[in-house]
């Protein structure tokens, strides 16, 4: 009997049951794209935890542990520290405004302009390739364990990854990824500690792993830095987050459940460094580093075993594919279709642009996942680019008036134009383009804004300051019957202020 599909089989057929029981619920598009604002503690941090502990946390994770060791430790104490330190600072104050995307802060605070190449960042650079990385993993599960060629591997993964978005949108993603984390979490703490039982025990892996693996600075402070950058600022833009604190049905819920996710998510990114530098007594240097979680499943453990731990990769990798692909379908349907299409469109017409905008990133996604040799690069690309063009806009929207339109405009193609070009030249110095393209950003944001004057379209205001001074306040979940605020009706400032010089 072959143990991986029968475990593969009944996980996929329970989160189906899960996924049409949630679509019941879905009855307009902001039932669809945020759950109709009532998700609580557990949907809200289960999500998280299956979004977070993706094909770059297990698989990257472990095969990264495997060739640099516990250094590469920095990218979990990056992404964690900078979210929490986020989530507890602009929570409330992304809850006030009630925020479907990123790019919809954009849109409030400087006009809809300047919210454009954020939604095509965010939709196209980062969440098309993500989700087309996740259905590569998901191929490479089910090929390392099947005769299924690659190429069908990919098809099957994005038809189960569509049919699971396009049922039930955030209900189901939210409800199926709460599933998926027990199974993630009992999966890889099993296999750390039977892996590290397989080797010999605890003393063994301390004696026989070379000493640069356990030495947390082997890389040497450049690279550190470099990590700790890449996985660091990109948090505080991460749509996803936003989404779920703007779903959950009050601050506290999505606030506690964020930083609770956030955490245990470190937790399991830390056990998968761990599995790579037990991996090492398994197999020999020159091991495919993305083989090595995989190849340790098969290596150490029986079908029977070994078949829950595939299944909980696979969640992973399916969680994180209907995330991305439902985070990117709402910045097509509400930033692009309703922002500069049709911005009277009533919901019933929203919701099916929802639908048919998963269904066309998908596609998208898919033949990116198809085509694309090295998607991995292009997922490091995005992440970067992404964090280098948004995160001095956003800062400026929280906390610095004097910001503009123009500045806003001009950071962000600065920021991408400097990123480029830094990674064409090589990276000189060793230094990452993102660091740079920060540096980029924040310079143009301040320069031309202070040389320019805001334009009419502008709500002048730094939203954190005007959150504190109780000018916004975050609304808990609507009661029964009675529907929750769209992105036109949420709570806005009550007497946006206006540049009156000329």
């Amino acid at each position: 009997m072959n143990w991986y599909l029968v475990w593969i089989v009944g996980f996929l057929l329970l989160l189906f049951a899960v996924s049409v029981r949630s679509a019941q619920t879905v009855k307009t598009a902001d039932d669809y794209a945020m759950a109709d604002f009532r998700l609580g503690f557990f949907p809200i941090c289960g999500s998280v935890i299956a979004t977070v502990t993706g094909s770059a946390a297990l698989i990257g994770g472990a095969g990264q542990g495997f060739e640099l060791g516990i250094s590469y430790a920095i990218t979990v104490i990056s992404f964690t520290l900078f979210t929490i330190v986020a989530v507890l600072v602009l929570g409330p104050t992304i809850r006030a405004l009630r925020l479907y995307t990123v790019p919809e802060l954009f849109a409030r605070r400087f006009g809809k302009l300047s919210a454009l190449i954020p939604a095509l960042i965010i939709g196209f650079l980062y969440m098309t390739p993500t989700f087309g990385m996740q259905l590569v993993g998901m191929s490479s599960i089910l090929s390392s364990i099947t005769d299924l060629p690659v190429f069908w591997g990919i098809v099957l993964g994005f038809a189960v990854t569509l049919v699971f978005t396009m049922i039930g949108g955030m209900p189901s993603v939210a409800w199926t990824d709460t599933v998926q984390t027990v199974v993630i979490v009992a999966g890889v703490a099993l296999m750390l500690v039977l892996g590290i039982v397989y080797v010999g025990g605890p003393s063994a892996v301390v004696e026989a792993t070379p000493g640069r693996l356990l030495d947390f600075g082997s890389i040497g402070f450049t690279e550190l830095l470099n990590w700790f950058l890449v996985f660091g600022p990109f948090y505080i833009v991460w749509q996803t987050t936003w989404q779920r604190l703007t779903a959950a049905r009050s601050t506290r819920t999505g606030i506690s459940a964020v930083v609770v996710g956030f955490v245990i998510s470190g937790v399991i990114a830390v056990l998968a460094i761990l599995i790579g530098i037990t991996a090492v007594q398994a197999f020999p240097a020159g091991t495919d580093p993305d083989a090595v979680y995989t190849s340790f499943v098969a290596e150490v453990f029986p079908g029977s075993i070994g078949g829950l731990l595939m299944v909980s990769l696979l969640a992973a990798l399916l969680t994180g594919a209907t995330s991305f692909l439902l985070s990117g379908a709402i910045n097509i349907s509400k930033d692009i279709y309703q922002g500069w299409v049709d911005p009277a469109a009533d919901d019933a017409r929203i919701l099916r642009v929802s639908r048919l905008s998963v269904g066309f990133m998908a596609v998208l996604g898919l033949l990116i996942a198809l085509w694309v040799e090295d998607i991995i690069a292009i997922y490091q690309v995005a992440l970067s680019f992404t964090a280098a063009a948004l995160v001095a806009p956003v800062l400026a929207a929280m906390f610095w008036e004097r910001a503009t339109k123009a500045g806003v405009i001009v950071s962000t193609i600065g920021a991408l134009a400097a990123t480029l070009l830094w990674r064409l030249a090589g990276q000189p110095f060793g230094l990452h383009e993102i660091a740079p393209g920060l540096v980029v950003s924040a310079v143009l944001l301040v320069v031309v804004s202070l040389l320019t004057s805001h334009a009419r379209e502008e709500q002048v205001t730094a939203y954190f300051h005007d959150f504190r001074r109780g000018r916004l306040r975050a609304p808990d979940a609507p009661t029964e019957g009675t529907a929750a605020p769209t992105g036109q009706d949420a709570p806005s400032l009550a007497a946006p202020r206006r540049d009156t010089r000329d």
